[in-house]
């Protein structure tokens, strides 16, 4: 009997911890940090919501982002410049947050309002108002505002190639791994034109940085720098890596490098033996190009 009395007991106070644990759950939020804990738990599937629930989700981050929320703010920019889970693209309403944000001294939102001003989004083309903000986030150390000002100073001229080279060599040397894979493509790229401005044309120092950008994983260094250790030139010559190179950029679904890779395949001195891979990847091209699938660089960065 004792032993049945303790279960029972056990059960019951088991029944109100989760009751009292479902009644947090239920409970209304009350501050600012609570709403976008909701935010969080709300977007992340669980057992009990198989998928997210992003109109709720929606609602308490815009309520945080109104009582002053900093990581709300600025979560709600993002959904507004990019779009989505039920938001539509809307540049004056994401530069609306984002200048909440940046008032909070957030530099990371300076970032985008600078993208939003470069693509004229919902708002007059400004470059110069852009290169204000992301001067402003490069200088307190923002690594993609680093990016951005050696890549837009490129794209503009308005700078000489030296400061360009400058900024993107902070932003390789910021530990941000996406952000300097991507600065030392453009210095890659930088050397390889020789603009002028204290930068000359230098194939051997832009084989150097195409390599680092190849190693970091940037899709377009990758294509490069295979083609460098292919020819030789610049570089020792290494087929087998060059090739290596080519294939990790068509991995990405870089159409010009899938095409490249196309080519070498039929052409080279095994066309036979690689006709299976080659059929497989012009396949997977055409995959590519039926659903529009094309890689851009973010707005302001070099084409090369």
């Amino acid at each position: 009997m004792k032993s049945r009395w303790l279960i029972t007991e056990m059960l019951l106070m088991l029944a109100v911890l989760v009751g009292c644990d479902r009644a947090e759950k239920d409970a209304e939020p009350a501050t600012p940090q609570e709403m976008y804990a909701r935010v969080r738990e709300l977007i992340k599937p669980n057992a009990e919501h198989e998928a997210s629930d992003s109109a709720e989700a929606l609602k308490w981050l815009r309520r945080a982002a109104e009582e002053g929320h900093l990581q709300a703010q600025t979560d709600l920019g993002g959904l507004y410049y990019e779009g989505g889970r039920g938001v539509k693209q809307d540049g004056k309403e994401a530069l609306k947050w984002f200048t909440m944000a940046a008032d909070q001294g957030s530099k990371e939102a300076l970032v985008y309002m600078g993208l939003i001003h470069r693509r004229g989004l919902g708002v007059p083309r400004d470059e110069l108002k852009a290169r204000a903000y992301w001067k402003e986030a490069a200088e307190a150390g923002i690594a993609e505002a680093q990016y951005y000002m050696g890549a837009f100073t490129t794209a503009t001229g308005d700078l000489n190639a030296a400061k360009q080279a400058e900024w993107l060599r902070k932003a390789v040397q910021s530990g941000n791994p996406a952000v300097a894979a991507k600065a030392a493509s453009s210095l890659g790229y930088i050397y390889a034109l020789g603009k002028g401005g204290g930068i000359r044309r230098d194939m051997k120092e832009s084989a150097r940085w195409y390599a680092i950008a190849a190693r970091g994983g940037d899709m377009r260094a990758q294509l490069v720098y295979g083609i460098m250790l292919l020819q030789g030139e610049d570089v020792p010559k290494d087929a087998e890596n060059g090739m290596r190179y080519i294939r990790l950029a068509a991995g990405q679904d870089y159409p010009q490098a899938i095409e490249l890779l196309i080519d070498l395949l039929r052409n080279g001195p095994e066309a036979e033996k690689n006709e299976s891979e080659a059929s497989a990847w012009a396949e997977h091209l055409e995959k590519l190009r039926a659903k529009d699938v094309v890689p851009s660089a973010p707005q302001g960065t070099l084409h090369h």
